[in-house]
């Protein structure tokens, strides 16, 4: 604060929810500069991602909410040796169940449709606090108490962990009607090796064999990933098979990011970091692999007829309406009336790149 003076607060990850009131103090001038960093019991309950707010709406307009976010934990207990997050936010504190469904009824009443649960590593709730119920994790357990409430038409979560994925939320997609059939799995690498630098607990293997088995429980599925290029010690053959993995899933997407840096993570301590040009290279073969397979895999839709949550008017023409299959492709129809919240039938008729175009069938 000495050094930036300009500064007038600071807010620590585990008090995001006081920031409003402090500053009203400041604002008032009861205090003039605000510093709480500190931890805070139940601060995980305190926190509510959605807005008042939907997607999709104009200047000075109430939207209709359609879509919200449901934090239901904070923290991460990971330690994945490139990532600063278990130091900045702490270990993983879950929310009750009842607290968490509470939330979710409240949001369908106001005519919200569709639920995404947030967590750091969100397949990991409940895991101190909620013991294994015939089979079923503590996260399976909020799944299926999220999908008894009344008027909500679909459940998204993220981010999950690859390990996270137990035979018993593979299975919840053949059985849970609501819950898409959509799963964000951050493989990071496809080489054994880099993957046990990284800590990530995994094997290219395993990974591969769970997108296997949930494509067997739901051929739709659509499977997106994290994958970083040039994490230190990588070299040319780690890279390669990276490439093959992403040849072997048929993501369809990828976020894809060049290794940096983060300050006091093992990581960043490694022999071996990895020149920017060869990261910039690789990256760039990467990612015209990545939008080759998804360009593919988003053309096999063309002809289908496709379930689409409407969620308002497209941000680069007003005049169409734009909206997301359950798989999570975005898809834009022509329309002549607003039908935010509506679930439509739409023909799939063109591709382009990460949208599809579709038509409303007749009923």
């Amino acid at each position: 604060m000495d050094q930036l003076p300009d500064v007038d607060l600071v807010i620590g990850t585990q008090k995001f929810h006081r920031t409003a009131d402090y500053l009203d103090e400041i604002l008032a001038g009861r205090r003039a500069k605000i510093v709480d960093v500190e931890a805070e019991a139940g601060s995980e309950a305190a926190i509510r991602e959605h807005s008042a707010r939907g997607p999709g709406a104009g200047a000075g307009e109430m939207a209709r909410p359609v879509t919200a976010l449901v934090s239901i934990m904070q923290g991460c207990n990971q330690y994945c040796t490139f990532c600063i997050v278990p130091y900045t936010r702490g270990e993983e504190r879950s929310r009750t169940i009842p607290d968490i469904v509470a939330e979710c009824r409240q949001l369908a009443e106001s005519g919200v449709k569709e639920i995404t649960l947030l967590g750091q590593i969100v397949t990991n709730y409940g895991k101190r606090e909620l013991p294994a119920r015939e089979g079923k994790s503590g996260f399976v357990q909020l799944l299926e108490a999220v999908h008894e409430v009344q008027g909500l038409e679909r459940i998204r979560f993220t981010s999950p962990h690859p390990k996270g994925y137990g035979d018993d939320l593979v299975e919840a997609y053949g059985r849970l009607p609501k819950l898409c059939e959509s799963a964000h799995l951050p493989a990071q690498s496809g080489s054994d090796r880099i993957l046990k630098l990284m800590h990530r607990g995994y094997t290219r293997e395993r990974f591969l064999g769970l997108v296997d088995k949930l494509r067997r429980v739901q051929p739709v599925m659509g499977i997106t990933t994290d994958l970083i290029v040039g994490f230190p010690g990588e070299t040319e053959e780690d890279f390669e098979e990276t490439l093959s993995l992403a040849r072997a899933a048929q993501f369809d997407n990828g976020y894809l990011f060049k290794y940096s840096p983060r300050k006091d993570t093992p990581a960043a301590a490694l022999p071996g970091q990895v020149p920017q040009a060869v990261k910039e290279e690789r990256n760039a073969r990467l990612l015209a692999l990545v939008n080759e397979i998804s360009a593919r895999r988003y053309g096999e839709r063309v002809g289908q007829t496709m379930e689409v949550l409407v969620e308002g008017p497209s941000r680069r023409n007003a005049a169409r309406q734009m909206g997301r299959t359950r798989c999570n492709r975005i898809v834009v129809f022509e329309s002549g009336k607003d039908r935010r919240g509506e679930l439509v039938e739409l023909k799939i008729e063109r591709a382009g790149s990460f949208t599809l175009y579709g038509v409303a069938t007749a009923k």
